[in-house]
């Protein structure tokens, strides 16, 4: 349908008022509470105007999206008071329409005060996707809003224009999260520290953080977990004009842990161990302990085999009794010490060794584990050491992620390779590239163009596990580093699923010919072909053979020969730029 019928068709739903209200519930999870409803508006069905993104696209376009925003929210406000729905009414207005000098000021006040509503049941949502330059007027605006008793919300932070600061100087009453930092949140450590990261501010802000778009069971759980109370998404309640009341979806109880993919190992925090044999009298333990104020634990081995630990703690509580020593000194090493104490291999993750630490099995937390090589004792390692590796993992991977996608960008990348060298594991690197983007992103916007790129990491995410570390080099660039064997299977079904996702992300006339009309780089009309994803991989004979100049050089010759590839995959085998 052209612009020009369907700014008649939009002319007809204003003055019809052919608008029809969803509602999504909003839920307390903490007590399984209702907490109210966000109103969504729909075009009449079978329109061409139906979905919202065509509908107010088009209005704004035509210039009457205030009249469009005006019919909507009187429609949500109605139909919120007709169909008695309990807790607090969200409704979206975008700050392009508060600052055009003739929106209309009041009307909303009015309707809901006509209804028997309070202002403060309402929150006005802004969208961080609809830029607005006068940050100071916005402030104005949502003021004034305020001084009427209303609450306002910021919505999908994390995606838009001006983040952090916008929420700063506006000081909202509620925070909505982005639906991308919660899709697949329970396998992405990163995303974990963004949510961590935006709840600790919301705590110092007194601001209430909603998380949208949950859609599993899982995602649900990680964010119970990370102290989340107010959920939205369609496992708790699909948009419907007669929504669910109550919450259903299944809250665990238990907190969900996963292993989260670290570059250290156990061995980095391994010290070398005391040892002595399960016969030794604790008479000299304990003197042993006294002359080395540092010593924290003893191993306990028989030959090369840990049998157990004895903790200076406990060892000392003994004999600090009266008559400790005279009852305890005689006694073995074997009788006090404790053999159920943790063993993990040198190789095992910081992340695995802390969930075992932290299992449901273990009552107490052990101040000390056991690394073990090879099936020999390598060393002692202490849990304080542990959780501080790993507090500062965390801070170091969010700091270097990607800032669109959350993805592991450059300096972690280059740590992974290096971690796996200094192994001497052989890995596999996938290089990932979108074919046509900038005359895609010329044509649709960069807002569109985020999205795909968003899509592209939404995919790979989805491949990560203990094996395959996925990174984002930047813009349309990303990498997968394996240490599995299936990499050419994974590569091809992420090339799969994307070319069946494409649809999404264009016009119907753009997808019926399969070609976009643009410009060239010299101004001139052409046409552009659509955009499509393509895969170089290099495998270990390459990669663990050179520098990491070279690694770069053939990383971008495969990604160049997976761009001329019919399949849109390349195996790049030699320097010599043979492909299998």
């Amino acid at each position: 349908m052209s612009a020009i019928d369907l700014g008649k068709e939009l002319g007809k739903v204003i003055d019809r008022k052919q608008i029809n209200a969803l509602f999504q519930p909003i839920f307390n999870i903490n007590n399984h509470s209702l907490h109210g409803y966000e109103a969504l508006s729909r075009g009449p069905q079978h329109s061409p105007l139906f979905s919202p993104v065509p509908l107010f696209k088009t209005a704004s376009y035509e210039g009457r999206l205030s009249e469009l925003e005006s019919l909507c929210r009187n429609t949500s406000i109605t139909h919120f008071k007709e169909k008695r729905l309990g807790g607090k009414l969200f409704i979206n207005i975008s700050p392009k329409v508060l600052l055009e000098p003739n929106h209309a000021k009041g009307i909303t006040l009015s309707l809901v005060q006509e209804l028997g509503l309070s202002p403060s049941q309402v929150v006005i949502e802004l969208s961080e996707q609809y830029p607005a330059d006068d940050i100071d007027l916005l402030k104005s605006c949502l003021s004034y809003y305020r001084s009427q008793g209303f609450l306002t919300a910021i919505d999908d932070l994390g995606t838009g224009y001006s983040g952090l600061r916008l929420w700063s100087e506006l000081a909202p009453d509620y925070v909505k999260i982005d639906r991308h930092f919660i899709h697949r949140i329970d396998q992405s450590p990163v995303k974990q520290e963004f949510v961590r990261s935006i709840i600790e501010l919301c705590q110092n802000l007194s601001c209430k953080v909603i998380a949208e778009g949950i859609e599993t069971d899982s995602e649900l759980a990680i964010l119970k977990q990370l102290g989340i109370i107010y959920c939205q998404g369609y496992l708790l309640g699909r948009p419907a004009e007669q929504p669910n009341q109550e919450l259903k979806a299944h809250i665990p109880q238990e907190p969900v842990r996963r292993q989260l993919r670290y570059t250290e190992t156990a061995e980095s925090l391994t010290h070398s161990a005391i040892t002595t044999s399960q016969d030794t009298k604790l008479k000299t333990l304990i003197e042993m302990f006294s002359s080395q104020p540092d010593l924290q634990a003893v191993a306990v081995i028989k030959g090369n085999s840990p049998l157990g630990l004895i903790n200076r703690t406990q060892l000392m509580e003994l004999f600090i009794t009266p008559y400790g020593r005279a009852l305890h000194e005689n006694r073995s090493a074997a009788e006090i010490m404790d053999p159920q104490v943790l063993t993990v291999d040198a190789t095992t993750p910081l992340s695995q060794v802390s969930q075992s630490l932290t299992s449901d099995a273990n009552h107490v937390m052990s101040q000390q584990f056991i690394v073990m090589r090879n099936n020999e004792l390598l060393g002692i390692g202490h849990t304080k050491e542990l959780l501080q590796q790993l507090t500062e993992q965390r801070i170091k991977m969010a700091r270097h992620a990607n800032p669109l996608t959350g993805l592991p960008g450059n300096i972690p990348i280059q740590e992974e390779i290096k971690r796996l060298r200094l192994q001497s594991k052989p890995f596999y690197l996938a290089y990932f590239d979108l074919n046509n983007f900038k005359p895609y992103n010329d044509i649709y916007g960069f807002c569109r163009g985020d999205e795909v790129i968003q899509e592209v990491a939404d995919l790979l995410e989805q491949h990560h596990d203990n094996d395959n570390f996925i990174g984002h080099v930047g813009g349309d660039d990303f990498v997968i580093i394996s240490t599995g064997e299936s990499i050419e299977i994974l590569c091809r079904q992420v090339l799969v699923n994307f070319s069946k996702r494409r649809r999404l992300f264009y016009s119907d006339i753009h997808w019926q010919a399969q070609k976009m009309g643009g410009e060239d780089r010299k101004g001139e009309a052409c046409e552009h072909e659509l955009i499509g994803l393509c895969v170089g991989v290099l495998p270990p004979s390459v990669t663990s053979q050179c520098t990491e100049h070279q690694l770069s050089t053939y990383s971008a010759r495969a990604k160049k020969q997976a761009k001329q590839a019919k399949s849109s995959f390349s195996l790049f085998k030699d320097s010599d730029d043979r492909v299998a």
